[in-house]
Parts: structure tokens; C-alpha cells; sequence
């Protein structure tokens, strides 16, 4: 065959596959995530990318239908039986979703994919924090998630569930990650300069809001001790203000108040409150709810379950707390599997919103769950990226525990070296 005969038959094979419909050439990925190898394919082949779900998938023991769907085209007319008699015939599942392969989100091609960390001390090191972030979480999804775990928490009985939106917490972020673009939000903090010696520091449940509607905002602060994770991870962070320490942040009364104020204000969309139970959602219409999807990130579960809706504001509120809405950075926020898993490229068309009655959980709150495990490096080290080390209290401490880089002002060792001072100018 000749050079000029290959490159005629290369270019008809071409043109064939152009005009072949998707179902000529189906590619079937599951309705979550994409492996690595997945991911590269939807950068390689530009034609629709197919997923299906069978109906009546179990979950934890339960089934509910699948979303649902406009109805397929109807059959071709006679005219056109025999044109397309001749082309392969795709197989119908039970559910199909057709997805373009440009991204769900246009203006942040890589929403949900990525994982990201934050980083010990950035604000005292000159890296003040510029963007808040308003964790909630559907009740009955969370209390879904984690089966027998989450459904033994006081505020997973079905009895006394919340089908609303409440809170999980409000975290200091970046818009831009720092510390060479490896930080994207503060951390277990150090107590700044300015705060007032008689200030509280370590977490103090006393300071909470004690009003009847704060207990129903927060049920997971009140009934399974969540500020006692949250205050030390995110809401020392808030203490700081807009430079090193000199400028005062907010105290963790002040935070407290900012927090449950801004949940509050926000609400639940009354479309939500009544989707639940009932069929799955488009994606974009759970989007738009909140402003449309530079707006929010949505937390899925692999069933695509509605668990957590993120939200973010600027620094102007008192104190640097949170003040206009504004939108969520893709990186670090909409790009983030943990924070928008929803939207994950092809993940879900369609997003269910789980009713207290669709989540197993009987009685949740009534047995004590297992001891969550303690978060440790895959290779034994004492420090790895998101794992905090050994306590310490100086960086020779740290020197003889392997991965351990110096010791951080919240008291741990970290694998993270001491940032280099800014360069003179």
C-alpha cells in the first residue's frame, strides 16, 4: 500500500468516526470519580461520554430509584429505519445519562477533581487569609454516609433528624493557595499577639450560642461535641487579622456569633427542604439554588447523595468576619473532590436529596459508634502532608521523629519546613 493509499484510508476512517453517532463508540464509567487512567481518556476523545446506573441500586440496605430523566428521543421515522438499521445498535441499560465532555462547569474544568491540604501557621508566617468558607451539612445525607458510624450520633436519630441544612463550620481559606501554591487554607493556628490574655483559647462549649434556634442551626455542635474539632482547626485561624497578628481578628465568642449568624441568615432553600425523599435533582438545579456553581460546592456521596454545601464570603464583616457573598475560587474550593464532588466532570447528572426516612438510620443516637481512627502516614512516618506529628514544644524535638521538619506553633511537629523570610526589595 502506498504512502498516498494510507493516508487516504486514515483520513475516511476519520471522517466515519466523526459522523458515528456516541453509541457507536461507548466508553461506560461509573457514576462517581474517574480512575487516573479515566481522566486521561476524557482528554483524549472529544465525542460524548456515556455512564450508566441500574435502577434500584442497594444502598446500606435500602433501594430507591434512580433520577429521573427526560424521556429518550422517540423512534426514528420510516424514512430513516433503514439508514439507520445499518449502523451497530447500543444497548440500552436500564438508566443512561449523556454528558458532553466539556466540563459541567465550564469556568473550572477540574471542579471536584483535585485534593488539597492546608498548612500550619501561614498567617503568622505574613500569609493573612483572605476568604470564608460556610461548611453546612444535609443532615440526613451525612447521616447516611458513614453508615452504622454516623447513624450512632445523637443528631442521626430519625426521630428527632433535621431534613435541613446545618452547620458544620466556618473556615478561614485563601483565594489564591500560598506558601508556593501548596497551602490552600490555615490551620491549628497560634494564638496572635493582640488577643487579650483573659481571652479563651483552647475550645469552650460555654461560649456557644444558647438560644433554641442555635441548637437546631448546629445539632452536631450541641449534641456530638463538633467544636471541639472545628474551634482548634479552623476557628484559631479566625483570631488573626489582615497581617501578622497586629491587626485583631475575632475571639472565639465573636467567631461563635459570626458563624451561627451567617447560618442563619442563609437558611435552607425551601426547594431543597422539598426534594427530599423525592426524585434526584439535575446538578445545576441545586446549583442555581445557591447562586449557580461559582457559587457553591456540593458534597456527594459515590451514590450521588446530597452530604455538604459549601458557600464563601468575603473578610468584610466586623473583625474581618464574614461579610458579602462572594464566589468560590475553582482552585482550592470548586476544585476540590472533598468540597465538590457533586460536580465532578460526568459524576453526577443529578443529585439525591435523602429524607430522614431513606437513611437506615433507626434509632442512630442510642448506641455508642466505634472510636474514629486516628489519622497516621502509610508509610510509618511520625509527619506526612495532613497527618499532624508527635507534641512538641521546640524544633529539636522534632529533628529524631522521621518526616518531622520543625515543630509548629499549635504544639505538633509538621512536615512542613519554616518558610523562608521574603526577599528584601
Amino acid at each position: 500500500m502506498t504512502r498516498l493509499t494510507r493516508l487516504l484510508a486514515a483520513l475516511a476512517f476519520l471522517a466515519v468516526r466523526a459522523l458515528a453517532p456516541a453509541a457507536a463508540f461507548p466508553r461506560r464509567l461509573s457514576p462517581r470519580g474517574f480512575s487516573a487512567a479515566s481522566r486521561s481518556r476524557r482528554s483524549v476523545f472529544s465525542n460524548d461520554i456515556v455512564f450508566e446506573r441500574a435502577p434500584n441500586i442497594p444502598l446500606r440496605g435500602r433501594l430507591f430509584p434512580p433520577p429521573s430523566l427526560p424521556s429518550p428521543p422517540s423512534p426514528p421515522p420510516p424514512s430513516q429505519a433503514t439508514a439507520t438499521a445499518a449502523r451497530p445498535a447500543a444497548r440500552d441499560p436500564p438508566f443512561v445519562a449523556r454528558l458532553s465532555s466539556s466540563p459541567d462547569d465550564p469556568s473550572c474544568a477540574d471542579a471536584g477533581a483535585e485534593s488539597h491540604r492546608g498548612c500550619e501557621d501561614p498567617l503568622d508566617d505574613g500569609h493573612p487569609f483572605d476568604l470564608w468558607e460556610l461548611a453546612r451539612s444535609w443532615t440526613p445525607g451525612f447521616c447516611a454516609s458513614g453508615g452504622a458510624r454516623t447513624c450512632a450520633k445523637e443528631e442521626c436519630a430519625v426521630s428527632t433528624m433535621v431534613p435541613a441544612l446545618t452547620l458544620h463550620g466556618l473556615w478561614p481559606s485563601f483565594a489564591e493557595p500560598v506558601e508556593r501554591a501548596t497551602c490552600f487554607w490555615p490551620q491549628d493556628c497560634s494564638r496572635p499577639p493582640w488577643l487579650p490574655a483573659s481571652a479563651a483559647w483552647t475550645y469552650d462549649a460555654s461560649l456557644l450560642p444558647s438560644d433554641p434556634t442555635s441548637r437546631t442551626l448546629a445539632p452536631a455542635w450541641y449534641a456530638d461535641g463538633l467544636g471541639a474539632h472545628e474551634w482548634p482547626k479552623h476557628g484559631t485561624c479566625a483570631a488573626w487579622g489582615a497581617d501578622a497578628g497586629g491587626a485583631s481578628g475575632l475571639t472565639q465568642e465573636a467567631y461563635y456569633a459570626a458563624m451561627f449568624a451567617l447560618a442563619a441568615k442563609e437558611g435552607t432553600p425551601d426547594a431543597l427542604v422539598a426534594a427530599a425523599g423525592g426524585d434526584a435533582t439535575p446538578l445545576r438545579a441545586l446549583q442555581d439554588l445557591f447562586g449557580g456553581p461559582k457559587r457553591v460546592a456540593l458534597g456527594c456521596t459515590p451514590s450521588c447523595e446530597l452530604v455538604q454545601v459549601v458557600t464563601c464570603y468575603d473578610r468584610g464583616g466586623e473583625g474581618g468576619g464574614p461579610g458579602a457573598a462572594a464566589e468560590c475560587p475553582c482552585v482550592g474550593v470548586r476544585d476540590s473532590h472533598y468540597d465538590n464532588s457533586c460536580a465532578e466532570a460526568h459524576a453526577c447528572a443529578a443529585v439525591k436529596v435523602l429524607s430522614p426516612e431513606e437513611t437506615g438510620c433507626d434509632g442512630g443516637g442510642h448506641a455508642p459508634g466505634p472510636p474514629a481512627p486516628k489519622k497516621t502516614c502509610r508509610d510509618g512516618r511520625a509527619c506526612c502532608p495532613g497527618v499532624r506529628g508527635p507534641a512538641c514544644v521546640a524544633d529539636a524535638e522534632c529533628a529524631s521523629e522521621s518526616g518531622c521538619a520543625r515543630c509548629a506553633r499549635s504544639g505538633f511537629c509538621t512536615d512542613q519546613p519554616r518558610p523562608s523570610p521574603p526577599a528584601a526589595t
